[in-house]
């Protein structure tokens, strides 16, 4: 086997296991602190990242796009927040969980009717560059440590 389909892999699994314990984190202290089972926090991540990518295609510019997409997601979190989730304290888990799982199901329509379904390449010249993805794997990676870490630290 190739050293660097070996690495790129394992750095592939790194960060697949990474994002999983930041999904899993996310939800156990919004429930710790909040008393609130909220499913949708993932879906909330993948409007994230299609917001990403879709800056990223229309500024052409993969960094203006991440930039751009933070306070969009954000936007979207506290209109979720306001509209949805505060009616949402008071009940008891069951009714949380169902909405919430409502709430999942609602958003990844609403993505699928506004991007489509198709598989969509961020930036040709990001997907061909293997300089460029092997860096931007690096710095996810190292972010998702981060977290990882200051979490660990914290508790």
């Amino acid at each position: 086997m190739d050293l660097i389909l070996i690495l790129e892999q394992s750095l592939n699994g790194l960060q697949f296991g990474l994002m999983l314990f930041l999904l899993a984190a996310g939800l156990t202290l919004v429930f710790g602190i909040m008393d609130m089972i909220n499913l949708a926090h993932g879906s909330l991540y993948m409007i994230g990242a299609f917001l990403a990518a879709w800056l990223a295609q229309l500024t052409q510019s993969f960094w203006l796009g991440m930039a751009l997409a933070i306070p969009l997601t954000g936007l979207v979190g506290m209109v979720l927040e306001y509209t949805i989730l505060r009616t949402l304290y008071e009940r008891d888990h069951l009714s949380q969980v169902l909405a919430t799982f409502a709430l999942i199901l609602i958003l990844n329509e609403s993505v699928k009717m506004i991007w489509g379904s198709d598989l969509a390449c961020l930036l040709q010249e990001l997907s061909q560059a293997p300089l460029n993805c092997f860096l931007v794997s690096c710095i996810q990676v190292t972010a998702c440590s981060s977290l990882v870490w200051a979490y660990w630290l914290h508790c």
